[in-house]
């Protein structure tokens, strides 16, 4: 009753890609790729591209789907569409859980070892994930800008920088000064972004020595807004609000665009700054994590029959350098499946 998406079930999907929630704020305002042609896309290019979908039909709780999507470079996936909502039929719950599991047991065996979800903070949503599995390890809050145009000109003497490839260590030192262990270990490390593409342009803050890095912003255009990610380390003595608007006079060119930008609860000294500026707090998100790998104990002899089965090894967690490493348990690292 849950199975990979194919062609007979796009008539499904069709009838209920309206219906859903899509987890992804960001990525949802940035891009317009319907839950369908992603779901195509998918099949077509056997995962490659778009996003995978797993669809169930059941007489008792109708019909419903998720979509996923792989992040590059890293053995994670992002839970990015669900439908139908919860608020928009109660018996989705059920298909919720079933999907989930059946999501999360597919992209295990192609060497996901993290599923993410990004989830409104208050809501049931938060419940049936709960339920499946996931772990809450941090909050988020986005914040909105209406209107692009600065208030008058910005006097910031700060002397920011495009981002180089070779910044790349000290942008991930700034990542690790930013960001708590609990995260780290619930993220499987820290993720940097190195590539300059079309949709966003990344700047960076030296410190005096011009060795370590103080501030990273970066501004992407896309779709139907703009995004804003503001970093600053906990330590930095620098004008915050100066920092905001010399993004806002950057992006005074583009199309005139709702800005939105996203904060983590542990990142302090950015709210304040971004109210002064003219944002407001627009949504409060849960950000939730399952492993799909578990430790099971068993003997040797009871493992032959699982390898000559085939299962695929999991590549091993990003570990940063320096970091305490978490014990490892004894016994098999295993593809989780529920019987």
């Amino acid at each position: 009753m849950s199975g990979p998406f194919s062609l007979g079930d796009s008539l499904r999907v069709y009838r209920l890609q309206h219906l859903g929630i899509r987890l992804d704020l960001e990525r949802g305002l940035m891009q317009s790729q319907t839950p369908l042609w992603e779901a195509w896309l998918a099949l077509l290019t056997q995962q490659a591209m778009g996003q995978p979908t797993y669809v169930r039909c059941d007489p008792q709780e109708g019909e419903a789907f998720v979509q996923v999507r792989y992040r590059a470079h890293e053995a994670a996936a992002d839970v990015a569409y669900l439908a139908p909502s919860v608020a928009e039929d109660r018996r989705a719950s059920h298909a919720w859980l079933a999907l989930l599991d059946s999501a999360c047991t597919d992209v295990a065996t192609r060497g996901v070892q993290r599923v993410f979800a990004n989830l409104p903070e208050r809501g049931c949503e938060v419940d049936v994930f709960h339920q499946a599995g996931f772990a809450l390890y941090a909050g988020e809050d986005i914040y909105r800008r209406a209107h692009l145009h600065t208030q008058g000109p910005n006097e910031s003497t700060l002397h920011l920088r495009p981002q180089r490839l070779e910044d790349w260590p000290a942008l991930q030192k700034l990542c690790v000064a930013i960001t708590p262990q609990r995260v780290r270990q619930a993220e499987g490390g820290i993720s940097v972004a190195t590539d300059t593409g079309r949709y966003c342009q990344r700047y960076l803050l030296s410190s005096a020595n011009g060795e370590d890095l103080i501030a990273a912003l970066t501004l992407c255009t896309r779709g139907l807004a703009h995004w804003m990610r503001v970093l600053v380390h906990p330590e930095a003595q620098i004008p915050v609000e100066g920092l905001i608007r010399w993004g806002l006079d950057r992006l005074a060119a583009q199309p005139a665009r709702p800005v939105f930008c996203s904060v983590r609860r542990y990142e302090g000294g950015v709210r304040v700054p971004l109210e002064t500026a003219g944002f407001e707090l627009y949504a409060a998100r849960a950000l939730m994590v399952k492993h799909t790998v578990a430790w099971l104990k068993a003997p040797i002899q009871e493992l032959v029959p699982t390898l000559k089965g085939g299962a695929e090894p999991v590549p091993p967690a990003y570990h940063i350098s320096g970091e305490t490493e978490i014990p490892v348990a004894t016994g098999r690292l295993a593809v989780e499946r529920k019987p």
